[in-house]
């Protein structure tokens, strides 16, 4: 995480979509001046956060979820379903740890991967630009 975030250089905000939470924590302790969102994944069992919720970042409303209680692996219907309830342009998720970024239904579902575990290809991780209620992501693949 800390490799990724060097080579992002500059950022408002950091997301953190489960597993492990002693990440989060991590991220608190060393980038806590940044405001963290983050959700509890199925490897997570004693954070104290929530399994799923929605933020706002200057005017895009985020749905945010680990993904297993929203059925990812079999398609983004669940995924697309909670966005729509909480009045939502993206939904993001990890779970698979198999990068995603497309357009459903108006919807953005975007996956950023994993840098440490990726499955199925190279590390990466995911740049979200928002800015005046738009928002435009990025798949960034590295070597570790």
């Amino acid at each position: 995480m800390e490799r990724a975030i060097g080579v992002i250089g500059t950022f408002d905000a950091i997301i953190h979509l489960g597993d492990i939470e002693r990440d989060v924590r991590w991220l608190e302790k060393n980038y806590g001046q940044y405001p963290i969102y983050a959700v509890l994944g199925n490897n997570d069992f004693h954070g104290g956060r929530p399994y799923e919720t929605a933020v706002e970042l200057d005017g895009v409303r985020l749905y945010l979820c680990h993904g297993h209680t929203k059925g990812v692996r079999r398609g983004d219907e669940g995924l697309i379903a909670a966005a729509k309830a909480r009045d939502c342009k993206a939904a993001l998720f990890g779970h698979t740890h198999v990068p995603a970024d497309r357009t459903e239904e108006g919807i953005l579902i975007f996956n950023p991967g994993s840098c440490s575990l990726p499955r199925g290809g190279a590390p990466t991780f995911g740049i979200l630009e928002i800015e005046n209620g738009s928002c435009r992501s990025v798949i960034v693949d590295w070597v570790l």
